[in-house]
């Protein structure tokens, strides 16, 4: 792919990654083989065009645009590949993305970032971050708990489990919390996860071997009335592991995105 004015393009291949043309590295030492999601090779080059471009912009008096960025990664890669790549771009503040799996250079796909907030660790209101933080501390401190036989009782947990219960209720009022991960078990299976029960630690799992069974129970789910206020009902999560190809996500997104679905990316580990 070549980059248009205003934007960069990142094209990874099984051997070489490149930044513009401009070969930066080897795919398997610099991103296969290290465990950051952050690709610091790349990472140093994009930051160097954002440098480029604000000082351009700031000579000129005017703001910085946003830069859009495309990225080509190679079918027979592993996924965890393509997510190192897309979060690197991602810290970067690209927030404009689109992106080829393979060949099909003309529908390219645009990637659904997380919002950014200016500080999502502030304790006011009610997000999907501080609703995943809540339930995180939850299981933390039940395996705290179950390893040490004691219940933990200071005052400052006790208020901060209150508060945390309020939260997961409204969190479950809110959302559908909407999920779909491939397993490469020796059968190979679809897992959707969704609360649709409204009620806290009311996430249930149905699990297919068929992906066409996969789409009739989307296409339910769109359907139900109770779930059509849900903030995210218009959102999904889909979950590969580290060493899935990723040409297994082409056709589960693109199916997705026919439904109307923004799709947040997820890994597996394992």
């Amino acid at each position: 792919m070549t980059p248009k004015t205003g934007e960069i393009v990142v094209d990874v291949n099984v051997d070489e990654y490149s930044l513009n043309g401009n070969v930066i590295g080897k795919t398997t030492a610099d991103i296969s083989n290290t465990k950051n999601l952050l690709i610091k090779p790349l990472n140093d080059e994009l930051q160097k065009i954002r440098m480029l471009e604000a000082k351009e912009a700031t000579k000129k008096g005017i703001p910085v645009d946003e830069v859009k960025a495309r990225l080509h990664i190679d079918e027979n890669l592993p996924y965890n590949v393509f997510y190192k790549v897309a979060a690197t771009l991602g810290f970067g503040g690209f927030s404009s993305i689109q992106y080829v799996i393979g060949s099909n250079f003309n529908e390219p796909l645009a990637m659904d970032m997380p919002e950014r907030r200016k500080s999502p660790f502030l304790e006011d209101g009610v997000t999907p971050f501080r609703c995943n933080l809540a339930k995180n501390r939850r299981v933390l401190d039940e395996l705290s708990e179950k390893t040490f036989h004691k219940k933990i009782s200071t005052d400052e947990i006790m208020d901060r489990r209150i508060k945390d219960t309020e939260l997961l209720i409204e969190c479950a009022r809110r959302y559908i919390d909407l999920s779909l991960t491939l397993n490469s078990n020796e059968d190979f299976s679809y897992v959707v996860s969704l609360n649709e029960t409204g009620l806290i630690d009311g996430r249930k799992f149905y699990t297919y071997q068929n992906l066409d069974d996969v789409w009739k129970f989307i296409e339910d789910i769109r359907l139900r009335r109770e779930l059509q206020d849900k903030e995210d009902r218009d959102l999904i999560v889909v979950v590969l592991e580290n060493d899935m190809l990723v040409k297994k996500l082409l056709s589960v997104v693109n199916k997705l995105k026919s439904f109307g679905y923004k799709v947040h990316l997820a890994i597996l580990s394992g």
